[in-house]
């Protein structure tokens, strides 16, 4: 038998006449209690013998079950439907060998969630956790808090049972917080009408239920039916993190509000292209402006050639510039470019790095560094992963020698100078240098891939920050402000191999899109005000340097980084440097802490292995409630 613990969780007060305790309790199951514990500290064997007997005829008369509290024996001798365990009541497994696999075991875990998770593991059937609030009852219980509770929400599947100084007017908060049942004493048994008191705590329950329906989640549900896993891209799904995806309905400066009209602070920005924040008034005002004009036309406009010329003003690399739609057009046409131009045919790219999904790009590494890539993606030809050569990303060592094994076959590295689709990991000088050098050497095309550090870390993307020069560049996110633009540009003798003035064919209906360039053209207008970057950087510093500060105050192995707009949050010991050390970092607390964030009303990426992003619209107060937030968190963080 597995009874559900939930709703009003009546506890029974110390009371000697066993008639007056009856009273009391047929009050309470009338008003709705769904779970009735027999609790008396100060009465002999005998007389708890007896009122728990009375009060097992009673709970059956209203099909509620009857919890023995501390002591299994009792518990077998009424035949009580289960027992409640405190820290000194012997382990779930002796409970279980003495009352059977039918009765129901709950255990008292205090505010520790490592009690917890023994607790489940030892086969109990509800935890509880408390005090939360003062109570005359037990004053020295530990103190408890809703963090606690939210992160136990998250990582238990047991019903979570909520007891210490509980009333009408505090218990929303708990119930909100994740509690399955409120646990209740005095708020119950001492009011004048205790049926009355119970019905109001059945009410707040059915009434918190009713609020906590989301309407993210009924979104998901339909959604399920209609897009593959609900979703349109999948680290949308939270598959990486668990628990129901945010449908966002709007976006302000550094807030974003999901279907149930919370309120987040930002860090995704759109997976980093709302650098200026959301609906940035001059960005809404250009794409209006240029909409008006017309949503497309498939044909040359002036605005194309405005941001051409802007790139190529920007990026000192840039000689030549062709716009497309996404960051994966302008990676798949920069690697056919570099094979047309150099009549070679190998790629080379590192292990964590993401460019964009064709087919070339969709390879891991295989047994060993030089070994022939392997498709990562079904759908993948094997003969075309094999074209695909996969490194150690930050190893210089490992790129000597594949040049030296195979440099002559090879037509372009293709790189994200600084990695952000594996977390953040912030390249080493001297593997830059031997990216330039050794491309240079053997006729290879470096292409940095700058779709997310583009116009993101500094204002001539990584290659100013850094000081390396490549052959083709790729750009997007940042540069289209919001809507769907990208680009792809380099030397000129290699962009003149594009058609129409050469053979290596491209094509877009939409490339240039006017009012996607018009979002993109007041962005980058945007990011060139003075101080824009500076400021920017700070304010990632501030995140970054105060989260960490906060986890090591706490004693929780957690440490962070920023280039420019852009941070990683690693719970690590070090900072990590390539894609190995980053899947040693411990997932599984980073998912404790997405979620517990996300409850407190910050948005970091939905995923252990994607960098976060500061836009200029966050601001100092911003960053505090953050710190702040994580503050509580690392502070009952076991």
């Amino acid at each position: 038998m597995r009874i559900e613990i939930s709703g009003l969780y009546a506890i029974t007060p110390d009371e000697p006449d066993t008639a007056q305790l009856l009273r009391k309790a047929r009050l309470a199951l009338q008003g709705g209690t769904r779970v009735l514990q027999y609790r008396n500290k100060s009465g002999d064997a005998a007389l708890q013998l007896a009122q728990a007997g009375a009060l097992r005829q009673l709970t059956d008369e209203f099909t509620v079950p009857l919890i023995i509290n501390d002591d299994a024996e009792l518990a077998l001798k009424v035949d009580a439907d289960g027992v409640h365990l405190g820290g000194e009541d012997g382990s779930v497994a002796c409970a279980r060998a003495l009352l059977g696999a039918d009765k129901i075991i709950g255990v008292s875990c205090y505010n520790q969630l490592g009690l917890a998770h023994q607790a489940v593991a030892q086969g109990a059937d509800y935890v509880a956790f408390g005090a939360f609030f003062a109570s005359s009852i037990k004053p020295e219980a530990p103190v408890a808090t809703p963090v606690l509770l939210r992160q136990a929400r998250r990582e238990i599947r047991l019903p979570l049972v909520a007891i210490g100084g509980i009333t009408k007017e505090n218990g929303a908060l708990l119930l909100e917080a994740g509690a399955d049942a409120l646990a209740v004493i005095s708020a119950l048994f001492s009011s004048e009408d205790i049926q009355q008191a119970a019905r109001q705590f059945v009410h707040l329950n059915k009434l918190e239920r009713r609020n906590m329906t989301s309407h993210n989640q009924e979104l998901f549900d339909a959604s399920q039916k209609l897009i593959p896993g609900g979703v349109n891209s999948p680290v949308r799904a939270f598959r990486s993190v668990g628990g129901t995806p945010l449908f966002f309905k709007r976006g302000q400066g550094a807030y974003v509000w999901d279907a149930d009209d919370k309120r987040y602070i930002d860090y995704v920005g759109s997976w980093g292209p709302m650098i200026a924040g959301h609906c940035h008034p001059e960005v809404v005002k250009a794409v209006q402006a240029a909409a008006a004009n017309g949503l497309g036309f498939g044909a040359p406009t002036a605005a194309e050639l405005e941001m051409a010329e802007l790139l190529c003003k920007l990026l000192p690399s840039l000689e030549m510039v062709r716009l497309v739609s996404s960051g994966t057009e302008a990676t798949m046409t920069a690697i056919r470019l570099a094979r047309g131009f150099t009549g070679r045919s190998r790629i080379v790219k590192f292990e964590g790095c993401y460019h964009g999904h064709s087919d070339g790009l969709l390879v891991k590494a295989g047994s060993g560094a030089l070994t022939f890539g392997q498709p990562s993606s079904s759908g993948v030809p094997a003969e075309i992963a094999a074209l695909t050569s996969v490194l150690d990303y930050n190893d210089a060592a490992g790129l000597e020698r594949a040049f030296a094994q195979m440099g002559s076959e090879i037509a372009a590295v293709i790189v994200e100078p600084v990695a952000g689709n594996m977390n953040l990991i912030v390249p080493k000088q001297e593997f830059l240098a031997a990216l330039r050098n050794l491309c240079t050497q053997y006729g290879a095309v470096l292409i940095l891939d700058e779709v997310m550090t583009g116009f993101r870390v500094g204002l001539q993307g990584a290659q100013g920050y850094y000081g390396i020069k490549p052959d083709l560049v790729t750009l997007g996110k940042v540069m289209g402000g919001g809507l769907p633009a990208a680009a792809f540009g380099g030397r000129r003798d290699i962009m003149q191999c594009l058609a129409p003035l050469g053979a290596v064919y491209q094509a877009g209906t939409l490339s240039g899109n006017p009012v996607a360039v018009a979002a993109g053209m007041a962005t980058l207008k945007l990011v060139q005000e003075a101080g824009f970057y500076e400021r920017l950087a700070q304010l990632a510093t501030q995140l970054t340097t105060g989260l960490s500060a906060s986890a090591k105050r706490h004693g929780v192995e957690f440490c962070a980084q920023s280039a420019g707009g852009m941070f990683g949050l690693y719970f690590s010991r070090a900072l990590p440097t390539s894609y190995s050390e980053v899947m040693a970092c411990d997932k599984e607390s980073f998912n404790r802490f997405f979620h517990a964030m996300l409850d407190a009303g910050v948005y970091f990426a939905p995923s252990a292995f994607e960098a976060g992003f500061v836009s200029s619209a966050h601001t100092a107060a911003d960053i505090a409630a953050t710190i702040a937030a994580a503050d509580n968190i690392f502070s009952v963080w076991k």
